[in-house]
């Protein structure tokens, strides 16, 4: 990939005349990267793997912030794309919507509402101290609302399985993720309840699916980690690649998002339309 792109548009993601993001696999007659799609979700997907098990290993301190999030993002996706572990800066003006679920758009609205989700976190003192079905409603009511925000061009789901793991294990409780292995049923209710969240603005669904897999650590267990709780392995796979490998369409801008402010929402401009991906 010819080194200091500028991402500006939706399209500035993609490799001229294709579908395919922008990637770092770069060879004599691929300047921009891989252009086959098959070819990239493989080598991204076994890139980001490894790095999820480095992170089992070596996991990245930090508040449970913005920056946490950007910085985790960061690792697992460094060797595949140039804009890992920065907010997306595309499409902006409107809400996007990928499969008729709407997104924040891009821009200083995005921002402003992830910086104000990770202040309630703060504000909760990272869930600590809670009872489990407290502890389980509050961390879905962060999870859901981050999500709809979704920061980043691609990769946004193994991000948050990875920090809302962190975030579970100081607060006293475990997230089995291989419960969310693919073909696993409660992966694909993981992705319907998200989808719920974004058409509704009500976290319950997410609530019920996560409290499925989460149990509170031994009182004399050190915090378990990535790997132990099948992180890695799990998310081998991107989402919302699901059980039956749904794949989502083209993303477009333009749509409301209920149960949420209208002052969150982007002033209506000019907006990019673009192509869909995985998570």
């Amino acid at each position: 990939m010819p080194r200091g792109t500028t991402f500006r548009t939706w399209d500035d993601y993609f490799i001229p005349g294709t579908s395919v993001l922008r990637n770092k696999f770069t060879a004599p007659g691929k300047p921009h990267g891989e252009p086959d799609p098959d070819k990239l979700r493989t080598l991204e997907e076994a890139f980001a793997h490894t790095r999820l098990q480095e992170l089992h290993e070596n996991p990245i301190a930090g508040r449970f912030d913005y920056d946490h999030m950007k910085a985790i993002h960061g690792y697992v996706f460094q060797d595949v794309y140039e804009w890992a572990g920065q907010e997306r800066v595309a499409p902006a003006g409107q809400f996007m919507t990928k499969d008729g679920h709407a997104y924040y758009g891009a821009g200083p609205h995005l921002t402003a509402a992830a910086e104000a989700e990770y202040a309630k976190l703060a504000g909760k003192d990272y869930l600590r101290g809670l009872p489990q079905a407290k502890f389980v409603d509050e961390l879905a009511e962060s999870w859901g609302e981050l999500n709809v925000i979704h920061f980043a061009r691609e990769g946004n789901t193994r991000t948050q399985f990875v920090f809302f793991t962190q975030l579970a294990e100081q607060a006293g409780y475990r997230i089995d993720a291989t419960r969310f292995a693919p073909g696993s049923p409660l992966r694909d209710e993981f992705v319907q309840a998200r989808f719920h969240s974004q058409d509704t603005g009500r976290n319950d669904r997410l609530a019920a699916v996560l409290g499925k897999a989460i149990t509170p650590l031994g009182r004399d267990a050190s915090a378990s980690r990535m790997s132990d709780n099948g992180v890695a392995d799990a998310l081998r796979a991107s989402f919302p690649m699901s059980a039956k490998a749904a794949a989502r369409s083209a993303p477009k801008p333009g749509a409301s998002i209920p149960g949420r402010s209208s002052a969150q929402r982007p002033e209506r401009g000019r907006t990019d339309t673009g192509r869909g991906g995985r998570d």
